[in-house]
């Protein structure tokens, strides 16, 4: 039930989509055949406000990925998707005054796409790590979205720098496909497999490069855009999408469900109603955000236990280890000593 009331509330941009007919069409699907394997309706491509459904574009890429019978068709997707076809946030890329800039401005405002993957930026000394993982189960279509996101990152990365970046590193958290080979022409290093997240690192040397299109007014324009883009998906977006916002927000400071209720301007009953609707509860979100908290704390910081404890609503440290535990099988301290094996 969530998987399904998910894709339904989030919207990708149509962009993405005649990225995609287009890509079959290269690979002699015509677009008229697409549309009807995948039984998405060719008005739905005229919508006004530029966007379309998660449920109907993931129609269209099963559809893709069997009429073209191309494994490869995600990494090729993600070539084609440049800054422009991401919209107000590509052009917003573009005009930023570096390229460490263009990056955490992606990270504030990258729900504007309707990805289906959470991002996280992880800062070492020699390098930033760019960290994805699902935010709606993708099934059969999560090789195929993490390979797209990540061809269209480091492409995107490619043409603001306007040079091939050395030091690159890619991971992705499925096994090796057969077309593996492929990864190296696309990133321009070998991808490892079998990963905790999919990731993907840059040196740091490339952070304080200056944008050729460099422009602050538009810049300043596009996040005006961004921000009121957000506030209209943040209306549309489904009840527990914001809840979990509502959750990430306050860490450490996690209200009840009646306090909750009354932040997302709805009865405790309804919202109640609502979360049993999508087969879950108020707890069970709650501890979903203190896991994804927990490991995030866990695998990035190097705060200590109790520190974490506190930040996750534990009042005691030896409550925050049974959750924990409860939650993945392990201790804390043997997840964040064995990195292999997040």
């Amino acid at each position: 039930m969530t998987k399904r009331l998910a894709l339904h509330a989030e919207l990708v941009p149509l962009a993405y989509a005649e990225a995609l007919l287009e890509l079959a069409a290269s690979l002699t699907v015509p677009r008229e055949r697409l549309l009807a394997a995948a039984g998405v309706p060719l008005p739905v491509l005229h919508n006004p406000t530029g966007r379309l459904s998660l449920a109907d574009f993931h129609q269209l890429a099963s559809a893709a990925l069997l009429a073209t019978a191309e494994p490869a068709l995600g990494l090729l997707l993600g070539q084609r998707l440049n800054a422009s076809a991401h919209g107000i946030l590509g052009y917003a890329l573009l005009s930023s005054a570096t390229l460490g800039k263009a990056i955490h401005f992606a990270l504030k405002y990258y729900r504007v796409l309707g990805l289906t993957f959470d991002l996280q930026l992880v800062e070492r000394d020699d390098c930033l790590e760019l960290r994805a993982s699902e935010s709606i189960p993708l099934a059969g279509l999560s090789r195929f979205a993490a390979e797209g996101l990540f061809a269209s990152l480091y492409g995107i990365a490619r043409f603001l720098l306007g040079e091939l970046p050395q030091g690159v590193a890619v991971g992705f958290a499925y096994p090796a496909p057969e077309h593996a080979g492929r990864y190296t022409e696309v990133f321009g290093c070998a991808a490892a497999f079998e990963q905790p997240w999919h990731w993907l690192t840059l040196p740091r040397v490339y952070l304080e490069r200056p944008m050729a299109l460099a422009n602050p007014a538009t810049m300043q324009m596009c996040e005006q855009q961004c921000e009121a883009l957000l506030a209209t998906l943040d209306v549309r977006d489904g009840l527990l999408s914001r809840v979990r916002r509502l959750l990430l927000a306050r860490p450490g400071d996690f209200p009840d469900l009646d306090s909750a209720a009354r932040a997302l301007h709805i009865s405790g009953r309804s919202l109640r109603r609502h979360l049993a609707t999508a087969g879950t509860s108020y707890q069970q979100v709650l501890d979903q955000v203190r896991r994804s908290l927990a490991l995030q704390y866990l695998g990035t910081t190097h705060l200590p236990l109790y520190e974490i404890a506190v930040l996750l609503g534990f009042s005691d440290p030896s409550n925050f280890r049974r959750a924990f535990r409860k939650w993945t099988g392990r201790q804390p301290s043997d997840y964040r000593a064995d990195p292999v094996h997040r």
